[in-house]
């Protein structure tokens, strides 16, 4: 049965980095001695298996399949453990998991079953690593570690977009793609998540040259754009946190990041990261704190007058003068609401195609595709619940996660274009995780939040 976990009084924050202002909660074990352990603890190492492995996964032609691999093994651990706890109103996402499977029944092909199920794979796995950090006391798994593990990610997608940058037209085929079966590698989908290129070639009609857009280490530029706009609030607090040397050398990796990221010239990308910086300085502000804000912000104004500079906008305005992809993209959005209105419940279980364009029904961001495939039911439930943990971790302590507030916040509107179907979603469960779970064990993260057990 689930009951409500009995709170306890917080303990105050200590600094946790050298002479950071804004300390981590959870790095303070001087402060308070963990308790004994009543049960098995929950390892870290999956979630290095997840982030810090991540590149072997990709050679292998597994980095599609990195989460749910990853997910399987906490989710192994949990049962061993027992008593697993959730956070308040959790039935509303697993409310979502169940429409899911349900709007699964409208799948009319199996091309369309096979992304079915790799997407629900995804939604699974994003599931189990929330739970999983959620119950990781923070003793055990502090968030400067799991931190650290997130920016190692975040290196690797820096290494895997100037690979597109320096060799645009590599490819390879993995250990993965040899053995799967033809009918199954033949799927176009299937064939983009085994077979790794470094970027995305275009040259749309008319274009005077064609415009080679990183991806490494993902299927698509438009999720090399994504992650990187997600990571950027982890890199920013562990910067805020790490000894000098580290964070010299973090700032001037962030600086060369930005020749793969204006490669891409993703619109929704620089949109993301501009309202997360502008959205946390302001709150930063509001409770009285000056010097990373100014930092950040300097920072910022920096790689816009790079991005002047280098020719990004003038890029970005020739992509969009001949691909159309913003009319594109309305006429998509307007054709997902119209023909879900004919199967508003389920919906169709996946995109397909369009009756006027190239690309699917039912793509070119989450919440379109929420709708279209799983009905208004399953849009309301996701939704709800990423924009329920946005709201409830706003009153965030100490003022440092305020950064992992800010991912939860621009996924709020991301996935207006944007998927977060794979490693995007897990990064936001990954902050609101690490946020609430303060409450878990009856200290308040600074998340207003009461942990439920599952007995």
């Amino acid at each position: 049965m689930v009951t409500t976990a009995p709170r306890r009084p917080a303990a105050p924050p200590t600094a946790s980095g050298p002479g950071s202002p804004y300390p981590l909660a959870d790095d303070d074990e001087e402060a308070a001695p963990p308790a004994a352990p009543s049960r098995r603890e929950l390892p870290a190492w999956p979630l290095t298996l997840l982030f810090v492995g991540f590149p072997v996964w990709w050679l292998l032609g597994l980095g599609a399949f990195a989460a749910p691999i990853a997910a399987s093994v906490m989710a192994m651990h949990m049962l061993l453990r027992g008593g697993v706890r959730v956070p308040r109103r959790f039935g509303i996402w697993v409310l979502f998991l169940v429409w899911v499977i349900a709007a699964g029944t409208q799948i009319d092909s199996f091309g369309r079953a096979v992304g079915f199920v790799f997407t629900y794979m995804n939604y699974a796995a994003a599931s189990v690593v929330f739970v999983y950090v959620y119950n990781c006391p923070r003793d055990r798994l502090p968030i400067r570690r799991v931190l650290g593990m997130v920016v190692v990610f975040w290196v690797w997608v820096v290494i895997g977009g100037f690979l597109g940058v320096l060799l645009p037209k590599m490819g390879m085929t993995t250990p993965f793609e040899r053995v799967l079966p033809g009918a199954i590698k033949g799927n176009e989908y299937v064939h983009d998540l085994v077979h790794p290129q470094f970027a995305e070639i275009q040259q749309p009609w008319g274009a005077p040259r064609p415009y080679n857009r990183p991806r490494a280490p993902f299927p698509y530029t438009n999720a090399w754009g994504s992650h990187f706009a997600l990571l950027f609030p982890f890199v920013v607090l562990y910067v805020t946190q790490a000894r000098s040397t580290v964070r010299m050398m973090l700032i001037g990796l962030m600086c060369a990041s930005l020749v793969p990221a204006f490669a891409t010239l993703n619109r929704g990308m620089f949109l993301a990261i501009v309202v997360g910086v502008l959205y946390t300085a302001i709150r930063y502000l509001s409770r009285g704190h000056v010097r990373w804000p100014a930092m950040v912000i300097a920072l910022m104004v920096v790689g816009g007058i790079a991005a002047l500079l280098s020719g990004v906008g003038a890029g970005i305005d020739s992509r969009t003068e001949y691909s159309s992809t913003t009319n594109d993209r309305l006429g998509l959005y307007t054709e997902s609401f119209v023909r879900t209105l004919e199967s508003p419940v389920l919906g169709y279980g996946a995109p397909r195609p369009s009756n006027t364009y190239v690309v699917s029904v039912g793509t070119q961001g989450e919440f379109w595709h929420l709708m279209f495939s799983y009905g208004f039911p399953g849009l309301l439930f996701f939704c709800g619940w990423i924009w329920l943990l946005a709201m409830r971790t706003r009153r965030v302590l100490p003022d440092s996660l305020l950064w992992l507030h800010a991912v939860l916040v621009m996924a709020s509107f991301m996935l207006f274009y944007y998927s977060l179907d794979q490693t995007e979603l897990v990064l936001v469960f990954l902050a609101a995780a690490l946020i609430l779970r303060g409450s878990a064990g009856g200290t308040p993260g600074g998340a207003d939040d009461r942990g439920a057990a599952a007995r």
